[in-house]
């Protein structure tokens, strides 16, 4: 029996509502007066707002037209959210805990800092299990016996997961316009740092795939990207 990796669902939605809400209230209970106290705080709860919002979407919209692509139910959705996330994250989760941990009566646990200061690490980790998964399973879906077709078998592997292929997949499930990000992180101009970042989200929703279905499933979704 294939032995499976296995993360554990953190409450992505739930903590994220618990925080925006507690900051929401420290809003309210500060005088008007203190401006840029009111501003910071604001600033935070604007950018939690759009990071639900944009959850929101991804379960709405996105998540419902992968599992049409890719022919799979997901059976843990926070685990696309997830792969979405971008490290920027990591710093407005950080910030928050900076200001807010110490906090009488603060919103948070530590332990519940600490996985939300790490999810902007999640969507890379999650790329570098769909990248060895996604890998493996080019070579198992093109393999040929004979030795004399080894140079065929690189040369069709690399025509499925070289990023700029990858970069076209990205754009055809639209993952790009759906990353959960700090709202005034600068998107790349130039051309190969950007498809590498739309290459690292297809890689990230196979490392979902992996996780919750098995290489089995991978290699059966390698024919939908060729």
């Amino acid at each position: 029996m294939e032995k499976r990796l296995k993360w554990n669902a953190i409450g992505l939605i739930t903590k994220t509502e618990k925080l925006k809400n507690f900051i929401a209230l420290q809003l309210d209970q500060t005088p008007q007066e203190y401006t840029n106290i009111r501003k910071t705080l604001r600033n935070f709860l604007d950018e939690l707002q759009n990071l639900l919002k944009s959850i929101e979407l991804i379960e709405s919209v996105l998540l419902p037209k992968l599992e049409k692509i890719l022919r799979i139910h997901f059976e843990t959705p926070e685990m696309v959210f997830l792969a979405l996330c971008r490290p920027s994250l990591n710093n407005l989760f950080e910030q928050l805990q900076i200001r807010f941990q110490k906090e009488e009566n603060s919103a948070f646990p530590s332990v519940d800092f600490k996985e939300l200061c790490n999810i902007g690490d999640v969507g890379d980790t999650l790329a570098l299990i769909g990248d060895a998964a996604l890998d493996l399973a080019t070579i198992e879906s093109f393999w040929d016996s004979s030795i004399s077709k080894i140079g065929e078998l690189t040369k069709k592997r690399m025509n499925v997961v070289n990023n700029d292929h990858l970069a076209t997949i990205c754009d055809k499930w639209g993952l790009y316009e759906y990353r959960l990000k700090r709202t005034r992180m600068i998107d790349p101009k130039n051309v190969k740092n950007l498809n590498h970042e739309k290459s690292t989200l297809v890689e990230a929703i196979f490392g979902v795939i992996y996780l919750e279905f098995g290489f089995k499933k991978v290699l059966d979704c390698v024919p939908i990207i060729q």
